[in-house]
């Protein structure tokens, strides 16, 4: 299964869509269990996928969390 937790790695870690030092991947015989922090759902649910589609996975557990980004701030101009 050390292939398997190597492309896991390699698919998270090259998708610019994730966030590389907010998701972690720990598998273990087929199953995944997914972890940390992202800003959007679809980068929850887009992480999911890519694992999914990795050869000798089995089970996803995603347990990703959703926080969402402080609104910014947009300064008006004066009068």
């Amino acid at each position: 299964m050390a292939d398997c937790r190597s492309e896991v790695v390699n698919a998270l870690y090259w998708d610019p869509a994730i966030p590389r030092d907010r998701v972690t991947a720990q598998v273990d015989e087929g199953l995944v269990t997914l972890k940390g922090v992202v800003e959007r759902t679809y980068q929850k649910s887009y992480a999911e996928a890519i694992v999914r589609r990795v050869p000798g996975v089995i089970v996803v557990k995603n347990e990703i969390a959703v926080t969402q980004a402080p609104a910014r701030l947009t300064a008006t101009p004066d009068p």
